[in-house]
């Protein structure tokens, strides 16, 4: 029972953690578009530089240097816990399913070494 119980409270922290993202990440859109509204409604002039600025916090390198460096990380994370475990199911379960963050962080810092930004 215990041994089941590892990879689904794992499983199921990964999925929270990613629903809380798109949570808050559809909040600040709306609050940004409500920004925008109430400043169109008031005859405020928008500028495009400040719709910009409105738009995201980040330059795409930054973004892209921090999100593969964090899903990389999870993934590592994932593999060395597969470390501590003594079903032999479950270490090859986690393993397997630690390469694919582990693919994808290193695929963002791919891009972010590659792509050349106008910044």
């Amino acid at each position: 029972m215990v041994d089941t119980l590892i990879p689904i409270i794992f499983l199921i922290s990964i999925a929270l953690v990613i629903i809380l993202f798109l949570m808050w990440n559809h909040k600040t859109r709306v609050a940004v578009l409500n920004t925008v509204q109430k400043s169109i409604a008031a005859g405020n002039e928008l500028t495009p530089d400040m719709l910009v600025k409105l738009g995201g916090s980040f330059a795409p390198r930054i973004r892209d240097l921090r999100r593969g460096i964090v899903i990389l990380f999870f993934g590592i994370a994932g593999f060395v816990a597969s470390f501590f475990m003594d079903v032999e199911n479950a270490v090859i379960v986690f393993r397997s399913l630690s390469l694919f963050p582990i693919m994808v962080g290193a695929g963002f810092l791919l891009v972010w070494k590659l792509n050349r930004y106008d910044e």
